[in-house]
């Protein structure tokens, strides 16, 4: 049990559903261009074989930082504009220094263990450095990964969202990317999670299949002859036959779960 947990992530959810509603919108918005040429952080090796940071993570992040720092300048900012992640901060268990303590450890002697006397007039006087010098850093960098991570688990949930992320990827690539031939254990295991050990397209249980044989048909959402890449967003697991059927020329997925209960 041990070593399942330390591969699992406590999650909190707080802000992550507002962020993933933000992200599905930008991907089903027909207006809005993902570049992902300019903000992937691997490009050619994620698009060559998949990675576990996917060309997703990178697109999420961006967003996730971008709204963030919008908090830290833009016209008519304050330093009242950062007051809202305080509790963003707290709810996530991240640990920053407050403007009180800021400053005290400004005024602070060397090596002394008295603290000094804090007046209104000196946290009036130092509070844009803490917010711009020292807050701002400590946003970005604990919050933006924790929430990326859950914005992930998410969206990587929505097949159709997937199918429409790599669909503009494909576009905006406009060429054809090698097949990757080899599936690491840790995507196989990843996706037949995601799937529920059913087939995205019609359902059938592969449960079997994977225990006796631990053999996957692993499909390209969008295909390779289509443009599709092999980053983890644009793979589904499918039953041997719809992956027989469907032909490299069709783009085709299904949003349907199983539901707990009728």
């Amino acid at each position: 049990m041990a070593s399942i947990l330390s591969d699992c992530h406590d999650f909190n959810f707080s802000e992550s559903y507002a962020y993933a509603d933000i992200v599905r919108k930008h991907i089903f918005d027909d207006n809005c261009i993902i570049e992902i040429t300019g903000l992937a952080s691997d490009f050619e090796n994620q698009v060559r074989k998949p990675q576990k940071w996917t060309l997703l993570h990178d697109y999420i992040e961006h967003i996730i930082s971008s709204d963030i720092e919008f908090n830290f300048g833009g016209p008519g900012w304050d330093y009242d504009c950062i007051e809202p992640l305080f509790p963003v901060l707290d709810s996530h268990g991240i640990q920053y220094k407050s403007l009180e303590r800021y400053v005290s450890d400004l005024y602070k002697e060397d090596d002394s263990d008295v603290e000094p006397d804090i007046t209104a007039e000196m946290l009036e006087e130092n509070k844009f450095e803490y917010a711009l010098e020292y807050f701002s850093d400590v946003a970005l960098e604990g919050l933006v990964p924790v929430i990326t991570k859950e914005v992930f688990t998410l969206l990587f949930s929505d097949r159709n969202a997937m199918m429409k992320f790599n669909l503009k990827i494909a576009e905006e690539i406009g060429e054809k990317t090698a097949r990757c031939t080899y599936w690491p254990a840790w995507l196989k295991t990843a996706i037949f999670c995601r799937e529920k050990g059913l087939c995205a397209i019609c359902k059938r249980d592969l449960t079997a299949v994977w225990h006796t044989t631990g053999k996957l048909a692993i499909d390209h959402i969008v295909p390779i002859n289509l443009y599709g890449i092999n980053d983890p967003t644009n793979l589904q697991v499918l039953c041997q036959s719809c992956n027989g059927t469907k032909s490299g020329g069709e783009v085709v997925t299904s949003n349907v779960f199983p539901v707990y209960w009728k």
